[in-house]
């Protein structure tokens, strides 16, 4: 992506902070957020994202803010710059933050990262469906049921 220049000095900057005062987006696991099974997936994320006092944090969210943000910034004065309106602009740029977070999960499980406890593993422990007889597979880290990953998604509320 190029770097983008936008004139117009003091009455652009009065525009774009009308505009964030208007419109939004959000981007990560929503609060209505919830699994095949009916449970919320919003209190498992923060969890997974701050710790417990049993679980070490996984920061799979302020991880992707701190790397992506300027990126996500510079998407926003491309897409105006190109004539998109700022409701578009807002969902698109939400649909690449919600992209990017699920990316990172995906890399945190791709990188075998494994600092589950023990007992976590056993309980995550499941038969590899069409695998050989008594095959297992033991998801790692931010990964059981597949529902936060699913979870991310994003809004641009009205």
């Amino acid at each position: 992506m190029s770097n983008v220049t936008i004139s117009g000095g003091t009455k652009w900057q009065a525009y774009l902070e009308r505009l964030a005062q208007k419109v939004q987006v959000r981007a990560g696991v929503m609060e209505d957020a919830t699994t095949d099974a009916g449970e919320r997936v919003a209190p498992y994320a923060a969890c997974n994202e701050y710790g417990t006092s049993r679980i070490p944090p996984r920061p799979f969210m302020r991880k992707t803010l701190e790397r992506e943000k300027e990126t996500w910034i510079r998407n926003v004065g491309d897409a105006l710059k190109s004539g998109f309106s700022p409701e578009e602009t807002l969902e698109l740029v939400g649909k690449r933050m919600a992209e990017d977070i699920q990316k990172t999960i995906d890399a945190a499980i791709k990188n075998g990262i494994d600092d589950n406890a023990d007992s976590t593993k056993l309980k995550k422990t499941k038969k590899v469906t069409g695998g050989k007889p008594g095959e297992k597979h033991v998801p790692g880290p931010l990964v059981d049921t597949g529902a936060l990953l699913k979870s991310i998604t994003h809004q641009v509320p009205k």
